[in-house]
C-alpha cells in the first residue's frame, strides 16, 4: 500500500516538475485549451440562461405543468345577450358567479392545493397626469406561485386581504412610475374610476421585465371591496379559472371539475378543460431542440480545442525522445513514462480548464452580457450557472486525458537506443 501511495505521489510530483520545467511549452499548447474551455463554458452557460429565460416566459404566461384553464359558456345566456345587444350584463355577471363558485368547489373537492381566477381586465385609473385605462389580472394568492410572478418590494396577496375595504393592488415598476415613484411600503393609494369608484392600496410591485413600460396591476378576487362593483361595459374582463396539478394525472382531474361544473350548473351549459401550460402545447421537450443545439457547439469547440492539444503534445514528446531515453536507461518502467506523459496534459489541462471557467464566469456574469441573454426578464439563480463550471473543468481533464493518451504510447515506445541517435 505505502509502495502504491508513493508511486502515485511520485508520478504527480515529477509530471509537476516537468510542467514547471516545460512552462513555455505547456502555456503555448494550453493556450487553445483556455480559449476552447472558455468559450465551451460561455456556451454551455448561456445555454443555461437561455433555457430559463424561456420557462420564466412560458411559465409567467401559461402557468407551469400542468396548469389547465376551464372555461364555460351558457348557451341561454348567450342567446338572451345578443337579443339585447349585450354580453356584459347582469345575466351574464350571474352566470359568470355561478361557474365561478362551481370551479372553486371543484379544486377543493378533488384536493386541487394551487387554484386561482385569472382574468384579464382593463380598469380605468386615476394618475396625476390623468385617467388611463390599464390593464390588469383577477387573481387568487396562489398565482403568483403558478405564474412564477416575484416580488421585490412589498408583499403578495394573502387570504386576510380580501377582507379590506379598500381593495390590495401589486403592480409593476411603470405604474409606480405613473404615481410618482412613491415608496410601497407607504402604501400609496390611487383612485379607480368606475360604478362605484374605489379608492385601491398598492402593497407591492412585482418584477418586471425593463420592457414593460406601460402600467400594469394584479388585483384580488373575491374581495369584499369590489363584491358589489359592477362591470363596465368598457371592462374588457374575460372571467378565466385555471388549476396546477401533478402531470400524470393532471388531464383527468382537471376533466372531473370540468364535467362536475357543468352538470351542477344545468342543461346549456358548456365547460371544457384545456391545458395552457408550454409542456403540454407541444410534443416531447419544450427545450429539446435548443439543448441539441447547444450540445453541438459545445462539442465542435471542445474537439477543435482538444486537436490542438494533440497535435502540440506529439510534437513535444518527439521533441523529448532523447530525455524519455534517458530516462527508460535509469530504471524508468514503462507504466511509469506513461502516466507521467498523461498526467502532464491532465494537469496542464486542469489548470487551463480552471482558467478557461473564470473567464466564462467574468463573461456572463457581466451585467451588460447577461441583460442581452435574459432579455430584462428575472430568472434568478446564481449568475454563472453551476452546470457550466462542471462541464468546463470536466471537459477539461477529459481533452487532457484523451489527448495526453497518444503521445504517451509514443513515449513508452521510445528505447534506450533512440536517445544515442537523437
Amino acid at each position: 500500500m505505502n509502495r502504491l501511495l508513493t508511486t502515485v505521489v511520485g508520478t504527480v510530483v515529477e509530471s509537476w516538475q516537468e510542467l514547471r520545467v516545460h512552462r513555455g511549452r505547456v502555456v503555448l499548447s494550453l493556450i487553445g485549451v483556455t480559449i476552447a474551455v472558455a468559450s465551451l463554458a460561455v456556451v454551455v452557460g448561456f445555454g443555461a440562461l437561455a433555457e430559463r429565460v424561456t420557462a420564466a416566459f412560458n411559465e409567467q404566461y401559461g402557468g407551469r405543468p400542468a396548469t389547465y384553464q376551464v372555461t364555460g359558456k351558457s348557451s341561454a345566456a348567450s342567446s338572451a345577450a345578443s337579443s339585447a345587444g349585450d354580453g356584459t350584463g347582469a345575466a351574464a355577471a350571474a352566470d359568470a358567479d355561478a361557474l365561478d363558485r362551481e370551479l372553486r368547489a371543484g379544486a377543493e373537492r378533488y384536493h386541487v392545493r394551487f387554484a386561482t381566477e385569472a382574468s384579464w381586465t382593463q380598469r380605468p385609473v386615476q394618475f396625476p397626469d390623468g385617467v388611463t385605462l390599464a390593464q390588469g389580472v383577477t387573481v387568487d394568492p396562489a398565482y403568483a406561485e403558478m405564474h412564477r410572478v416575484r416580488v421585490d418590494d412589498g408583499s403578495w396577496f394573502t387570504e386576510d386581504d380580501r377582507d379590506r375595504l379598500a381593495p390590495a393592488l401589486v403592480v409593476n415598476q411603470a405604474f409606480l412610475d405613473r404615481l410618482g415613484s412613491p415608496d410601497v411600503v407607504t402604501h400609496p393609494v390611487v383612485r379607480l374610476p368606475g360604478t362605484p369608484d374605489v379608492t385601491a392600496v398598492v402593497i407591492g410591485r412585482y418584477v418586471s421585465s425593463e420592457y414593460d413600460t406601460e402600467p400594469m396591476f394584479y388585483q384580488l378576487a373575491d374581495s369584499v371591496a369590489t363584491a358589489n362593483a359592477v362591470a363596465s361595459p368598457d371592462d374588457g374582463s374575460q372571467r378565466l379559472f385555471e388549476v396546477w396539478v401533478p402531470e400524470h394525472d393532471g388531464k383527468a382531474v382537471a376533466a372531473r371539475i370540468a364535467s362536475d361544473a357543468e352538470r351542477a350548473l344545468g342543461p346549456g351549459w358548456t365547460v371544457d378543460a384545456t391545458r395552457s401550460d408550454a409542456a403540454g402545447s407541444v410534443d416531447g421537450d419544450p427545450l429539446g431542440a435548443l439543448r441539441w443545439v447547444i450540445a453541438g457547439v459545445a462539442v465542435l469547440v471542445l474537439v477543435l480545442g482538444g486537436l490542438g492539444l494533440l497535435n502540440v503534445s506529439l510534437v513535444s514528446v518527439r521533441q523529448r525522445i532523447r530525455e524519455i531515453g534517458i530516462r527508460r536507461g535509469v530504471g524508468a518502467t514503462a507504466g511509469r513514462i506513461f502516466v507521467a506523459v498523461l498526467l502532464e496534459n491532465v494537469l496542464g489541462t486542469l489548470v487551463a480548464g480552471g482558467v478557461g471557467v473564470m473567464v466564462g464566469a467574468a463573461v456572463l456574469g457581466n451585467g451588460t452580457v447577461r441583460g442581452l441573454i435574459t432579455n430584462g426578464v428575472d430568472v434568478g439563480g446564481a449568475p454563472f450557472p453551476v452546470e457550466a463550471a462542471l462541464i468546463g473543468v470536466g471537459s477539461a481533464l477529459l481533452v487532457g486525458a484523451l489527448a495526453g493518451f497518444l503521445p504517451a504510447i509514443v513515449a513508452v515506445r521510445v528505447k534506450v537506443i533512440d536517445a544515442i541517435r537523437y
